[in-house]
């Protein structure tokens, strides 16, 4: 039995699609050694309809085990070779450089093999599958197409009829934005949650860090020793994904008691987990999670740090392959239970060297919270050397950040993912230095992205800014509800930093879409969003020179005072105007701190160890009605 499942006859789309590899060839010979995979591309899908061929999709990535097993087995195998060379268009598509494809196509996991109609249309997909299931999937499949060509292409047009008149009938969501949504997303949480080994599901298990961030912050806010159980053992419990030598978390496990990891180690998983880590160590003052942070730092800079150039490479691979005469993989459950010089004698697991732009910016946004939390400054330059490297090389005027750099190329494509997330980075800059042109950057990039990938009329953002291929499922219209909800959370924190009403209308707007439409909502990012919205944050503003060493020490502190959400920010009067909004700070001769909110601003505070007193203080005071005006 196949291991995949049909879409003849319904044709439902599947919303995902992948990522091309190699470059297109027009002949192929009749015999060939292996798959000439093709790129996504225009001159691809024109192939496949001037040859009336199936096409085979390939979505892999380059650091998934299973898809270099099926690459040496079923995609090497002579009958297969020669299938596919005969009667389809092989296309590649790695998920990483082309989420846009990813998004349409992919179906559970890496690898995801799709048969298609050459106009792009899925009729069929599955995960790995072995030589003689792929032959029988192949040989059925072009069965199927010949005898009910036309049946399938009217079934196909007939759904893209539909795709469009569902469009035409959405609409954004009216009245007002309640916090019963985070009510709700508390019982579900607490619904799914795994009493015994934390997490949320029950096999396998994945990392869920909106998940960690949202119990913190319901603990602290409503006093909930429930809400911190989740977070604190969950977090205990997925430390068996920890690499123990070298640091680092692998990216998932296959039980439920997060054991059987899959060794991979992907950069955005580190940069999620360091925050989650950072943030439980504040809260608990326990060092165990301190330590688990420093593992963190100490792999990210030892093996997916650009020394060079600045930045950070994408992912690491869970083998070991071994070239020369007699090439052999040595399996992650082998090396990664070596220690560190027995590895080192065998060798590195590869390195994706691509750097992503979104996932750069959410790691320089944890290296900015370690910063605060470690009062590490190695992780603060790092951090901005990283922004730097990556705006200078990678932002287009009125066209946004691009998704990735390779070496000194650059992907000329924008997705939606990368401007939020390096945006949101630049904003941590800004506040971590008081250096203007990070927040300039950050406004410039919002302005980019509301122009290119903001649906007027409906509302939300779509994933891509119109720069792909319009082929196959690209030319549905997607506005992935978890970028939506962290566009949200920046335009709120903008909001809250500039007081400019323009990014409240954002925040409004696009959380009203995410809450109006049908889809299943990601229960904590919802929640989150919600909340962000709802609820001013504490304000702390540390008014003095940036060189004078109490400006420093009252920055650190109130950065060190653990209270959620919390927004530091450093004014120096010698550089900039002491208005935060509708507030003036006055202008003395020795630093000072406030700690504000939208009803009431403390008295100035000359000490760092009045600010957690301060802050618990004033913060009492504050009221949650949505996105209030700050008032002095």
């Amino acid at each position: 039995m196949w291991l995949g499942r049909w879409i003849v006859g319904m044709l439902a789309l599947i919303v995902p699609v992948g990522v091309a590899l190699g470059e297109s060839v027009d002949g192929l010979k009749e015999m060939q050694a292996e798959i000439q995979w093709l790129a996504w591309s225009d001159q691809a899908f024109e192939r496949a309809q001037r040859e009336d061929k199936l096409i085979l999709l390939d979505l892999m990535t380059v650091w998934c085990h299973a898809c270099h097993v099926m690459e040496e087995t079923t995609y090497a195998d002579p009958a297969v070779i020669r299938l596919i060379t005969e009667r389809f268009v092989p296309i590649r598509v790695d998920s990483d450089q082309r989420p846009d494809i990813d998004l349409r196509y992919r179906s559970g996991g890496w690898p995801t093999t799709s048969i298609l109609l050459p106009t792009g249309e899925v009729l069929f997909e599955a995960n790995a599958l072995q030589p003689a299931e792929l032959l029988d999937v192949l040989q059925e499949l072009d069965r199927v197409y010949r005898e009910h060509r036309d049946e399938l292409h009217q079934h196909a047009a007939e759904i893209w009829a539909q795709a469009q008149t569902n469009r035409a009938s959405t609409a954004i969501r009216d009245g007002a934005i309640e916090p019963s949504v985070i009510l709700q997303s508390m019982m579900i949480m607490s619904r799914l949650f795994d009493p015994i080994y934390g997490g949320f599901r029950d096999k396998p298990k994945f990392f869920e860090p909106e998940a960690i961030t949202l119990a913190f912050l319901l603990a602290h806010d409503r006093q909930d020793p429930d809400m911190l159980r989740m977070a604190v053992l969950t977090l205990d419990q997925q430390q068996k994904l920890v690499d123990p030598v070298w640091g680092g978390f692998y990216r998932y496990a296959e039980e439920r008691d997060w054991t059987k990891p899959h060794y991979e180690k992907i950069l955005a998983i580190q940069a999620a987990n360091l925050w989650n880590y950072l943030e439980a160590y504040q809260a608990t003052k326990s060092i165990r999670y301190k330590t688990v942070a420093e593992g963190i730092l100490s792999y990210v800079f030892r093996f997916l740090a650009d020394r060079e150039r600045g930045g950070f490479y994408a992912s690491q691979d869970s083998d070991v392959r071994i070239r020369g005469p007699k090439p052999r993989v040595i399996q992650g459950d082998d090396y990664f239970a070596l220690d560190d010089r027995q590895r080192r004698a065998i060798g590195i697991p590869s390195v994706d060297r691509t750097i992503y732009v979104g996932w750069n910016g959410q790691m320089a946004k944890s290296l900015f919270y370690a910063f605060h939390v470690l009062d590490d400054d190695e992780a603060k330059t790092v951090a901005l050397r990283t922004l730097d490297h990556v705006y200078d090389h990678g932002y287009r005027p009125n066209r946004g950040m691009v998704h990735a750099l390779f070496g000194e190329h650059a992907q000329e494509m924008s997705f939606l993912s990368d401007q939020v997330w390096f945006a949101d980075a630049l904003l941590a800059a800004y506040l971590a230095t008081d250096e203007g042109r990070y927040l300039t950057r950050a406004e410039r990039l919002v302005t980019d992205l509301v122009s290119r990938f903001e649906d007027r009329e409906v509302g939300g953002f779509y994933d891509h800014g119109g720069t792909v291929e319009g082929r196959g499922l690209l030319r549905i219209p997607e506005k992935p509800l978890r970028l939506n909800l962290q566009a949200v959370l920046l335009f709120c924190d903008l909001y809250y930093v500039t007081e400019q009403a323009q990014y409240r209308d954002l925040a409004d707007r696009t959380l009203r879409f995410v809450l109006g439409d049908s889809r299943p909502h990601p229960v904590a990012y919802t929640a989150l969003a919600t909340h962000r919205f709802l609820h001013y944050p504490v304000h702390i503003v540390v008014v003095g020179d940036r060189l004078h060493p109490m400006t420093t020490r009252l920055f650190r502190a109130a950065h060190r005072v653990y209270f959620p959400g919390k927004i530091v920010q450093l004014l120096d009067p010698e550089r900039e105007s002491l208005e935060v909004g509708r507030v003036s700070f006055p202008r003395l001769e020795s630093p000072r701190a406030y700690v504000c909110t939208d009803r009431v601003c403390s008295p100035p505070l000359s000490q760092p160890q009045e600010l957690h007193k301060a802050v618990h203080e004033v913060a009492s005071l504050a009221s949650s009605p949505a996105l209030p005006e700050l008032k002095p």
